[in-house]
Protein backbone atom coordinates (compact mmCIF):
# COMPACT_ATOMS: atom_id res chain seq x y z
CA UNK A 1 0.00 0.00 0.00
CA UNK A 2 1.53 3.20 -1.15
CA UNK A 3 -0.01 6.24 0.97
CA UNK A 4 -3.60 5.19 0.38
CA UNK A 5 -4.83 7.35 3.30
CA UNK A 6 -3.08 10.79 2.14
CA UNK A 7 -6.61 12.45 0.36
CA UNK A 8 -8.76 11.44 3.33
CA UNK A 9 -9.85 14.18 5.68
CA UNK A 10 -8.50 13.44 9.03
CA UNK A 11 -11.84 12.12 10.50
CA UNK A 12 -12.26 10.05 7.77
CA UNK A 13 -8.43 8.88 7.95
CA UNK A 14 -8.42 7.70 11.52
CA UNK A 15 -11.89 5.20 10.44
CA UNK A 16 -9.94 3.69 7.69
CA UNK A 17 -6.65 3.29 9.46
CA UNK A 18 -8.57 1.12 12.29
CA UNK A 19 -10.64 -0.76 9.55
CA UNK A 20 -7.21 -1.62 7.47
CA UNK A 21 -5.38 -2.44 11.03
CA UNK A 22 -8.29 -5.08 11.75
CA UNK A 23 -8.93 -6.53 8.39
CA UNK A 24 -5.09 -7.00 7.99
CA UNK A 25 -5.00 -8.32 11.02
CA UNK A 26 -7.94 -10.49 10.58
CA UNK A 27 -6.62 -11.87 6.82
CA UNK A 28 -3.05 -12.38 8.51
CA UNK A 29 -1.70 -11.27 5.33
CA UNK A 30 1.87 -9.92 5.46
CA UNK A 31 0.97 -5.89 3.97
CA UNK A 32 4.02 -3.75 2.91
CA UNK A 33 2.46 0.04 4.02
CA UNK A 34 4.54 3.07 2.39
CA UNK A 35 3.98 6.52 4.28
CA UNK A 36 5.36 9.92 5.38
CA UNK A 37 2.59 9.75 8.54
CA UNK A 38 4.64 8.96 11.54
CA UNK A 39 0.89 8.16 12.80
CA UNK A 40 -0.09 5.53 10.75
CA UNK A 41 3.63 4.07 10.75
CA UNK A 42 3.52 3.79 14.88
CA UNK A 43 -0.43 2.74 15.02
CA UNK A 44 -0.43 0.48 12.08
CA UNK A 45 2.96 -1.36 11.76
CA UNK A 46 4.13 -4.16 13.65
CA UNK A 47 7.63 -3.51 12.18
CA UNK A 48 8.52 -0.05 11.15
CA UNK A 49 11.50 0.56 8.34
CA UNK A 50 12.25 4.22 8.65
CA UNK A 51 14.53 5.52 5.35
CA UNK A 52 16.12 8.13 4.83
CA UNK A 53 17.37 9.41 1.14
CA UNK A 54 16.87 5.52 0.40
CA UNK A 55 19.19 4.08 3.04
CA UNK A 56 17.39 1.77 6.03
CA UNK A 57 18.39 4.07 8.99
CA UNK A 58 16.51 1.39 11.98
CA UNK A 59 14.12 -1.14 11.67
CA UNK A 60 12.22 -1.95 14.90
CA UNK A 61 8.90 -2.13 16.63
CA UNK A 62 7.06 1.18 17.08
CA UNK A 63 7.96 1.33 20.75
CA UNK A 64 11.97 0.32 20.62
CA UNK A 65 11.70 3.21 17.59
CA UNK A 66 9.99 5.41 20.47
CA UNK A 67 12.98 4.99 23.18
CA UNK A 68 15.88 3.95 21.58
CA UNK A 69 16.08 5.55 18.58
CA UNK A 70 19.65 4.33 16.28
CA UNK A 71 20.11 7.89 15.49
CA UNK A 72 19.65 11.54 15.72
CA UNK A 73 17.29 11.89 12.31
CA UNK A 74 14.93 8.76 14.10
CA UNK A 75 14.81 10.30 16.84
CA UNK A 76 13.45 13.76 15.24
CA UNK A 77 11.24 12.02 12.68
CA UNK A 78 9.33 9.69 15.23
CA UNK A 79 7.61 11.68 17.85
CA UNK A 80 4.85 14.38 17.47
CA UNK A 81 5.73 17.12 18.54
CA UNK A 82 9.33 16.03 17.25
CA UNK A 83 11.83 15.85 19.94
CA UNK A 84 13.83 18.70 21.15
CA UNK A 85 17.24 17.74 19.34
CA UNK A 86 20.70 20.21 19.65
CA UNK A 87 24.25 19.98 19.22
CA UNK A 88 26.05 21.96 22.48
CA UNK A 89 29.11 21.65 24.24
CA UNK A 90 30.25 18.58 26.30
CA UNK A 91 32.86 18.33 29.12
CA UNK A 92 34.19 15.58 31.35
CA UNK A 93 30.79 15.27 33.86
CA UNK A 94 27.66 15.79 30.97
CA UNK A 95 26.41 18.03 28.64
CA UNK A 96 25.96 21.46 28.99
CA UNK A 97 22.23 22.02 27.77
CA UNK A 98 21.06 25.81 28.38
CA UNK A 99 23.09 25.83 31.68
CA UNK A 100 21.59 22.77 32.49
CA UNK A 101 24.00 19.82 33.18
CA UNK A 102 23.12 16.66 30.97
CA UNK A 103 24.94 14.14 33.10
CA UNK A 104 26.66 11.34 31.06
CA UNK A 105 28.49 8.03 31.56
CA UNK A 106 31.81 8.13 31.09
CA UNK A 107 31.43 5.56 28.21
CA UNK A 108 29.42 8.08 26.63
CA UNK A 109 31.39 10.91 26.96
CA UNK A 110 34.70 8.85 25.66
CA UNK A 111 32.09 7.61 22.41
CA UNK A 112 31.12 11.04 21.62
CA UNK A 113 34.99 12.42 21.18
CA UNK A 114 35.72 10.10 19.22
CA UNK A 115 35.52 10.02 14.98
CA UNK A 116 35.95 13.77 15.60
CA UNK A 117 33.57 14.63 18.03
CA UNK A 118 35.70 16.57 19.54
CA UNK A 119 34.00 19.10 22.60
CA UNK A 120 30.45 18.79 21.08
CA UNK A 121 27.57 16.07 21.74
CA UNK A 122 24.13 16.02 20.32
CA UNK A 123 21.32 15.48 23.01
CA UNK A 124 17.49 15.36 23.02
CA UNK A 125 14.54 15.12 25.00
CA UNK A 126 10.88 14.37 24.03
CA UNK A 127 8.33 17.07 25.05
CA UNK A 128 6.42 14.48 26.82
CA UNK A 129 9.42 13.96 28.77
CA UNK A 130 10.12 17.96 30.22
CA UNK A 131 8.38 19.92 32.41
CA UNK A 132 7.75 23.63 33.08
CA UNK A 133 9.20 24.38 36.69
CA UNK A 134 9.79 27.81 39.12
CA UNK A 135 12.30 30.27 38.53
CA UNK A 136 14.15 28.77 41.43
CA UNK A 137 14.64 25.39 40.61
CA UNK A 138 17.51 25.35 38.03
CA UNK A 139 15.03 25.18 34.28
CA UNK A 140 16.41 26.41 31.04
CA UNK A 141 15.05 30.25 30.26
CA UNK A 142 12.55 30.02 27.61
CA UNK A 143 10.14 32.70 25.70
CA UNK A 144 7.06 31.86 25.14
CA UNK A 145 6.57 32.59 21.43
CA UNK A 146 3.70 29.71 20.80
CA UNK A 147 0.95 27.79 22.97
CA UNK A 148 -1.14 25.28 21.09
CA UNK A 149 -4.40 23.90 23.33
CA UNK A 150 -5.76 20.79 22.87
CA UNK A 151 -7.60 20.38 25.63
CA UNK A 152 -6.29 18.23 28.96
CA UNK A 153 -3.00 19.20 27.43
CA UNK A 154 -0.96 22.05 25.97
CA UNK A 155 2.02 22.22 23.54
CA UNK A 156 4.30 25.40 24.46
CA UNK A 157 6.73 26.48 22.02
CA UNK A 158 9.15 28.92 22.71
CA UNK A 159 13.07 30.34 22.45
CA UNK A 160 16.08 29.85 24.43
CA UNK A 161 19.61 29.97 24.22
CA UNK A 162 21.41 26.84 24.88
CA UNK A 163 24.94 27.78 23.43
CA UNK A 164 25.66 30.74 25.51
CA UNK A 165 25.84 33.09 22.37
CA UNK A 166 22.92 34.97 21.10
CA UNK A 167 21.55 32.18 18.77
CA UNK A 168 18.26 30.98 20.30
CA UNK A 169 16.90 28.17 19.81
CA UNK A 170 13.64 26.61 19.54
CA UNK A 171 11.85 24.37 22.09
CA UNK A 172 8.50 22.41 22.95
CA UNK A 173 7.33 21.48 25.80
CA UNK A 174 3.65 19.25 26.86
CA UNK A 175 2.08 21.02 29.76
CA UNK A 176 -1.40 20.62 31.23
CA UNK A 177 -3.99 22.15 29.52
CA UNK A 178 -5.49 24.31 32.60
CA UNK A 179 -2.51 25.72 33.31
CA UNK A 180 -0.70 27.73 30.41
CA UNK A 181 1.60 30.61 30.25
CA UNK A 182 1.22 33.80 28.75
CA UNK A 183 2.95 34.76 24.92
CA UNK A 184 5.91 36.72 25.38
CA UNK A 185 6.25 34.91 29.26
CA UNK A 186 9.52 33.53 30.31
CA UNK A 187 9.16 29.98 31.56
CA UNK A 188 11.68 27.76 32.97
CA UNK A 189 12.26 24.48 31.17
CA UNK A 190 13.49 21.01 33.17
CA UNK A 191 14.09 17.88 31.22
CA UNK A 192 13.09 15.02 33.31
CA UNK A 193 16.20 13.26 34.93
CA UNK A 194 17.42 10.38 32.73
CA UNK A 195 14.96 11.07 29.70
CA UNK A 196 17.59 12.10 27.50
CA UNK A 197 18.69 10.67 24.69
CA UNK A 198 22.59 11.27 23.48
CA UNK A 199 23.74 11.09 19.73
CA UNK A 200 27.26 11.47 18.21
CA UNK A 201 27.87 15.21 16.80
CA UNK A 202 29.10 14.16 13.73
CA UNK A 203 27.54 10.72 12.72
CA UNK A 204 24.49 11.02 14.82
CA UNK A 205 24.70 7.46 15.89
CA UNK A 206 22.96 6.68 19.32
CA UNK A 207 25.56 6.96 22.27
Amino acid sequence: MDEPLSNLDAKLRVQTRAQIAALQQRLGVTTVYVTHDQVEAMTMGDRVAVLLDGILQQVDGPRNLYDRPANAFVAGFIGSPAMNIRTVRLNDTGADFGGLLVPLDREQVVAARADGGSDKVTVGFRPEHTELVGAADGGIPMVVELVEELGSDAFVHGSAQLNGDQTKDTLVVRTDGRVIPRLGETVYLRPRVGAQHVFHAITGNRL
